[in-house]
């Protein structure tokens, strides 16, 4: 009979794999299923004729590190005049690695739980909206930054700069979470509002399964992504900084606790 309790790790690109090695060094079983996978725009000339063309552009925003690896194919550095901003701290960090420290920044800083759209539309507000900015992000998005923008009399332009892939389970995969569900409920680490729906929508095929997965503990970074958790049958619902030593310890205690 399956007895282990698996950790499911939903962040999506190389830091899932860099948690995944963490944890594993442990010895603890982790299912790796990135909630995305990054691909090309549908039209990446287009794409590229636009981030040649920076005249007209203010402020670019950046939400997510998939955003930053994305645009980074196109854009060695920014000019002057363009002030670069995003949702959190993380992010922040790696678009400081893509292109230096001298690039203007803004962003919200502190843990994952007093970050997001929110927290980046106040310092906004209190430097005043630039006239015209650039959302730099995948085929779809939160509306709600934007309509702020424009309310406030931004001229706003969207450019899809990536794709969002949600995870699909292989044959694979199926078969081990079918297998899994006569044991213990797993623990699952969410970076976003989205993943949730996406793990749910991906363990459908597998009878019982989502109602398996919800009957497990949950780790999330913002209390936005604790509300989604809930709101879709999780009754044990944790949150937790960023930062990779953190969401290890913390999914390690976790799984102490549920023995």
């Amino acid at each position: 009979m399956y007895t282990r309790r698996p950790v499911i790790l939903m962040r999506p690109g190389e830091a899932n794999n860099r948690l995944a090695e963490l944890l594993s060094a442990q010895g603890i079983q982790c299912w790796r299923w990135p909630a995305f996978t990054i691909t090309m725009p549908p039209d990446p000339a287009a794409v590229e004729a636009r981030l040649a063309r920076l005249d007209d552009v203010d402020m670019v925003i950046l939400p997510s590190p998939a955003a930053v690896a994305a645009v980074a194919h196109w854009v060695r550095a920014w000019p002057s005049h363009v002030t670069l901003a995003t949702v959190g701290e993380g992010t922040a960090r790696v678009i400081r690695a893509a292109w230096g420290d001298e690039v203007k920044l803004l962003y919200p800083e502190g843990e994952a739980e007093h970050s997001g759209s929110e927290a980046l539309w106040e310092l906004v507000k209190a430097r005043g909206a630039p006239a015209r900015v650039l959302f730099l992000r995948g085929q779809t998005g939160r509306e709600w930054l934007p309509e702020q923008f424009r309310q406030m009399g931004s001229d706003v332009e969207k450019v899809c700069a990536y794709q969002r892939v949600p995870l699909e389970l292989s044959e694979e995969q199926q078969l081990e979470l079918a297998n899994a569900t006569v044991g213990p409920p797993p623990i699952v680490f969410v970076t976003s509002t989205d993943s949730v729906d996406v793990l749910m929508h991906a363990a459908r095929p597998v009878y019982g399964a989502q109602d398996w997965i919800a009957r497990g503990a949950a780790i999330a970074l913002h209390p936005r992504i604790v509300a989604r958790l809930k709101e879709a049958g999780f009754m044990h619902v944790d949150m937790t900084p960023a930062d990779d030593a953190e969401v290890v310890d913390h999914i390690v205690r976790r799984l102490a606790q549920l023995g």
